[in-house]
């Protein structure tokens, strides 16, 4: 398998012009139409068809893009640890999670780690719990956080529950509450995490338990987005300890109040790392900081709480 070539169909998968991909890849356009024309003649299949002047991508190169941009990725990845390993660098460290955590809890930690070891190369990346799990396990990413681990037989996991509070706008009644409950919130709307999330199931059963509505009316992908809309006075929304713990200094929100909830929710979260290729020294460390990190959040919300 040439890898030009791969790199070629990439280009045009993502820019839909041969004369794109060429300059992209730093050669001529009828270099980069060869490479496209051969590849394809190798596979078997059309990858492109021309439409309003554009290259449009067939079912099978949606398909076998997946494939291939790991693939470059893993390469490239290989050819940093090259060069550091040439210019005697201090090593490389991959890691990627959910939205959350990458919003200022992670920064935090990397800037720290930096600032110790200033010649380690870090890459971080957010994507779902999905695309994390493969690429912990094809070794594109040394460390991973995801919401809710599978179990695998490719995966080390140290499992977390988050406690959360409750999100609202100065002006709801319950604002003024030391402690929140549904009865306070009563049909007030929420918005909350897809259906399927394990805070959002907990904060149903909590309702239902209670013979209460629950009135999810906004479903948003990060706890983030939710309390935007807490700010605009849409709604209600939980919050885990992460985002609480920096909810004062990078949250410029005047009009929302953090409370504690009962009946108790948890927001699960687990670190992740291949069960078969062994963490190098610079990754196992920062591992081992994050994870008591991590530790030390909880203990500080459950004081808190307290």
């Amino acid at each position: 398998m040439n890898v030009k070539r791969l790199r070629i169909f990439h280009e045009v998968f993502v820019t839909g012009s041969i004369t794109r991909a060429a300059e992209r890849s730093f050669v001529s356009q009828p270099a980069a139409s060869k490479m496209l024309t051969s590849f394809e003649a190798e596979i078997g299949y059309k990858l492109f068809v021309r439409s309003n002047g554009k290259l449009i991508p067939t079912d099978e190169a949606h398909f076998l893009h997946d494939e291939v941009y790991s693939l470059l990725q893993s390469l490239n990845h290989l050819e940093d640890s090259l060069k550091t390993a040439r210019n005697n660098k201090a090593g490389r460290l991959r890691i990627c999670s959910i939205f959350g955590p990458t919003y200022r809890f992670l920064p935090q930690l990397i800037a720290r780690y930096v600032d110790k070891y200033p010649g380690v190369q870090i890459s971080m990346h957010h994507s779902g719990c999905s695309v994390i799990r493969q690429g912990v396990s094809s070794g594109q990413y040394q460390i991973g956080l995801v919401d809710k681990a599978q179990s695998s037989f490719s995966h080390e996991s140290v499992a977390f529950n988050l406690p959360c509070k409750i999100a609202l706008h100065q002006d709801h009644p319950a604002a003024k509450l030391d402690v929140v409950t549904p009865e306070d919130i009563g049909n007030s709307p929420w918005v909350t995490l897809d259906s399927e999330n394990v805070t959002t199931k907990t904060l149903k059963m909590a309702y239902e338990n209670r013979n209460l509505t629950l009135n999810r009316i906004i479903e948003v992908h990060s706890t983030v987005h939710a309390l935007s809309f807490v700010e605009l006075g849409v709604g209600v929304t939980l919050v885990d300890a992460l985002n609480c713990q920096h909810f004062n200094d990078v949250f410029n929100m005047k009009n929302v109040r953090l409370r504690p909830f009962r009946p108790r929710v948890l927001e699960p979260l687990e670190v992740i790392t291949s069960n078969v290729r062994p963490l190098s020294g610079v990754a196992r460390e920062f591992h081992e900081g994050l994870v008591e990190e991590l530790r030390s959040c909880i203990r500080t919300a459950e004081r808190q709480e307290k």
